[in-house]
């Protein structure tokens, strides 16, 4: 009875840790993408996404972003500044 509950414990906890995908992300099971500078004066940022062992490397064409190739394991994207709204403007 106690094997159960021990083994039970493990799985649930197990479950709430990948629940989390940034877990799975630094373990490089899935892919990820990080920006690799900063705004530059246009207010455009890039991005390098890398691939993990069960998925490829994620695309960010979805998000406006344009696709610069391949260095190494690593692609880069440029994407577009973010819209905001102006809070001083009524």
């Amino acid at each position: 009875m106690l094997r159960i509950i021990v083994v039970g414990a493990v799985l649930a906890a197990l479950m709430i840790g990948l629940k989390d995908q940034r877990v799975l992300e630094r373990t490089h099971i899935v892919g990820s993408c990080s920006t690799v500078s900063g705004s530059s004066l246009d207010g455009s940022q890039w991005h390098s996404c890398v691939p993990g062992r069960l998925t490829g490397r994620p695309g960010l064409t979805m998000d406006g972003c344009t696709d610069f190739g391949l260095y190494r394991n690593a692609e880069f994207w440029q994407c577009p500044a973010k819209v905001t709204a102006d809070p001083t403007r009524g």
